[in-house]
């Protein structure tokens, strides 16, 4: 059970925020050189030197790996990801426990394929392993690929994973056509949330907070943003979505402008500051465009999404709806069908537009306020605000 709440929290980052995670580990030349400077409630450094690495390249831990991927999760450190990336490629352990976390390291590389295949594998030596199962059912999610999803929950079959199991079906039935009775499960999960462990509770949290989004559900968001934590990267992107779907941006900017220092958050604060004319809004697409640059440099293609969103509010409409088409054939999360229909409705094709509508017909995806603008041919000034808060769409005006 145990592996169960690790995973839980690996799954939110991969639902929610697993676009934070993705940088290639970087040697450094020398013990000397410095790569940035830690805040001060950082952890204590496990390497002082490389001696020190060395020396402890053959342990295989998969705790502290587990440990490792969890703080990435929770504080979106790309570092302690790299870290755990390390300490996999320095074990040939064949385990269940290690092939696992090395499927968990897949696909925060966006790595679907292959971290699917290493789940079946699993799954091929231990059919009910409820952590492949799981993982192997948020990757379908992920990927829009609901019916298969669906039925790897089904295969949950403990009755000690009940919880487990109805979150997975609702959060698929969330997606496909059957939004209300999702909250209605999600409803009676959150009820007990409080005594389940914090990765558990967050994960039904998150999943009720994108129906909120969808559904422009007011009272579920107040009750999800009453008992969320605050902090968690995870977290902060739920609550600024929200938030910037109703258009309160001054809001957005106090919640986020000390986190400049996470990509997909920093991508949100820059959004609600473009609408507000706020003139910081330049020197923070400046800070984007170098992290674009380090992730072209070392040829990392994990960050679509968030590439095509810097490309729509830097108004490189072409740029934006060629990464945002390419990142729809990996990824068909929330965000990546909103990210998807505001480049096809900014660039005018007709052809992407069709190709989110038959996506929409064929899996019953409910988000009204997506629907509105896939029907009127215009990108709203924010998806729920009040009609008058309407603009036409401009190739003249970044979003």
């Amino acid at each position: 059970m145990q592996w169960i709440k690790q995973l839980i929290g690996l799954l939110c980052l991969l639902i929610i925020s697993s676009q934070l995670l993705y940088a290639t580990p970087f040697i450094p030349k020398d013990d000397q050189q410095i790569l940035e400077t830690l805040p001060s409630d950082s952890p204590p450094a496990r390497y002082l030197s490389s001696d020190d690495f060395s020396s402890s390249k053959n342990t295989n831990d998969p705790e502290q790996t587990s440990q490792l991927l969890e703080r990435a999760y929770l504080q979106g450190d790309p570092r302690a990801l790299g870290q755990a990336r390390a300490q996999l490629d320095q074990t040939t352990d064949q385990s269940i426990e290690t092939l696992m976390l090395r499927a968990r390291a897949l696909q925060s590389d966006h790595k679907f394929s292959e971290a699917k295949e290493l789940l079946k594998q699993i799954l091929s030596k231990d059919t009910a392993n409820p952590d492949a199962l799981l993982t192997l059912s948020s990757l379908l999610v992920v990927q829009g690929q609901f019916e298969e999803a669906m039925g790897y929950c089904k295969k949950l079959n403990d009755s000690s994973l009940s919880v487990y199991r109805a979150a997975c079906e609702a959060q698929i039935q969330s997606m496909t056509g059957q939004i209300t009775q999702a909250k209605q499960t999600l409803n009676e999960l959150a009820a007990i949330a409080p005594q389940l462990d914090a990765s558990t509770a967050r994960w039904i949290y998150l999943i009720q907070a994108d129906a909120a989004l969808r559904s422009q559900d007011t009272s579920l968001a107040d009750e999800v943003f009453s008992v969320i934590d605050a902090q968690t990267v995870p977290a902060l992107m739920a609550r600024a979505d929200w938030l910037l779907s109703n258009g309160e941006y001054q809001e957005v900017i106090q919640l986020l402008k000390t986190h400049t220092d996470k990509d997909a958050l920093l991508l949100r604060l820059i959004t609600a500051q473009i609408k507000l004319r706020d003139p910081k809004s330049k020197q923070n697409l400046a800070l984007m465009e170098e992290r674009i640059e380090v992730w072209q440099i070392r040829k990392e293609n994990a960050h679509m999404r968030e590439q095509a969103t810097y490309a729509m509010l830097a108004n490189q409409i072409d740029s934006a709806l060629q990464l945002a088409r390419n990142n729809w054939q990996q990824q068909r999360e929330t965000a990546d069908i909103e990210i998807y229909t505001k480049a096809a409705i900014q660039a005018g094709s007709q052809k992407d537009i069709e190709v989110i509508r038959q996506f929409i017909k064929d899996t019953q995806f409910e988000y009204p306020a997506l629907e509105r603008d896939l029907r009127l041919g215009k990108i709203s000034d924010c998806l729920n605000c009040p009609p008058s808060g309407m603009q036409t769409s401009s190739k003249d005006k970044p979003l």
